[in-house]
């Protein structure tokens, strides 16, 4: 069997971590040994298959300091010493390149030799030095899931890293694209590995997950996300606010958690909002949520691939979305949904149509359901050229 390593900072509810779970599904476990390092735990550990073995990147201790003292315990001075000095470093600076430079230096290189060793999350992170810096494999692959025009200068620290990378995927070709503009001695080994959907697995999910229990009679407007500032939720209670004073009975629910929750809810009580704005928080399984709902709104500010909205693709919603990067892959505009800008006006436009023209939501929905959506043969590229 062929060791394959995949580093990644958690398995968390958003896009990266689900697109890993139903990549590592789709590896077969015949042919593969898999090994996920870990900087952390994270909500969706439990679906990882079971012939996964998952293992904490910093082993087995709760700290540093923990770790130096068992290295000091064993007679291992020096190496408890290079942890300990690296590890101050490390505090001392507020430099995030820096900061992961250190922590790479504090874990020592792997023993094991792996025919594969990948790099799973966003271009400007700890696993990208770590890959590179710690694991011995014969071919490395780093993943690329945000558009990295929004990281300019970060993406110059770490294009040393990128350039000892036998292959580089985006999850996008306007990603690639991006990529490549930014690195263009790299554009021979970039190119795209679609996130993994599996329709049929979707499809099941829903039936057997939870749904809305409000027993709310009007429309319901779906995001899903991660509750942050590049994901644009902040934008939706002003458009609430106006689609509720043009006289529509909607209701508009949020999934997902994060950094901008507070932000979010302040909104909601300065529009009075309460009854109509509903943040449902994580859901594992939100499937049953994006079938049920009557019209899905992607307002993100920045995206490489969206997961969810190609979710809900698969579910044949009607869709709203930004026009980031990505998002012209997945919709066609007037044909099976409308892209607009990240503007307030835009976006209530997009949505007040969607509500007032029932025929043009049909229209959609019967368009996306002769688009196959299905990308388990993804997975193909990913062994190509792995001896």
């Amino acid at each position: 069997m062929k060791k394959l390593v995949i580093v990644t900072h958690r398995f968390g509810m958003g896009g990266i971590g689900k697109a890993l779970i139903s990549m590592l599904k789709s590896i077969p476990k015949e042919e593969y040994q898999v090994t996920v390092l870990v900087m952390e735990k994270g909500l969706l550990e439990d679906e990882v298959p079971n012939h996964v073995k998952v293992e904490n990147l910093y082993g087995s201790e709760k700290s540093a300091l923990e770790k130096i003292w068992k290295l000091a315990k064993k007679g291992r001075l020096i190496q408890a010493f290079k942890i300990g000095w690296y590890m101050l470093l490390a505090k001392g600076t507020k430099d995030r390149y820096k900061y992961e430079s250190y922590y790479s230096k504090m874990i020592p290189v792997l023993n094991s030799e792996y025919d594969l060793a990948i790099s799973y999350h966003i271009p400007t992170s700890f696993p990208v030095v770590f890959v590179v810096n710690n694991i011995k494999a014969k071919k490395k692959f780093a993943w690329i899931h945000s558009d990295v025009s929004a990281m300019i200068e970060k993406m110059e620290l770490y294009k040393n890293y990128f350039e000892k990378y036998d292959k580089i995927f985006c999850v996008s070709e306007f990603a690639k694209n991006k990529f490549i503009d930014l690195l263009p001695q790299l554009k021979a080994k970039t190119s795209v590995f679609y996130n993994i959907l599996d329709g049929k697995n979707m499809e099941e999910m829903a039936v057997n997950g939870e749904g809305f229990s409000d027993h709310f009679k009007g429309i319901r407007i779906l995001t899903v996300g991660r509750l942050s500032s590049e994901k644009g939720q902040d934008i939706i209670p002003r458009i609430l606010f106006k689609l509720k004073a043009a006289g529509h009975n909607v209701r508009w629910y949020c999934i997902g958690d994060g950094t901008s929750r507070s932000e979010l809810e302040k909104l909601i009580r300065q529009y009075g909002l309460e009854e109509n704005l509903i943040i449902l928080g994580t859901k594992s399984n939100p499937y049953n949520y994006i079938k049920q709902c009557d019209i899905y709104v992607q307002p993100s500010r920045h995206e490489a691939y969206c997961l969810s909205l190609a979710e809900a693709r698969l579910f044949s919603k009607p869709i709203v979305t930004t026009d980031f990067v990505g998002a012209r892959e997945q919709i066609i505009n007037g044909k099976n949904g409308l892209i607009v800008n990240f503007d307030e006006i835009e976006i209530f436009n997009a949505v007040n149509s969607l509500i007032i023209k029932p025929e043009l939501c049909e229209k959609f929905r019967n368009n996306l359901k002769n688009i196959k959506l299905d990308t388990t043969n993804e997975i193909n590229k990913l062994f190509e050229g792995v001896s």
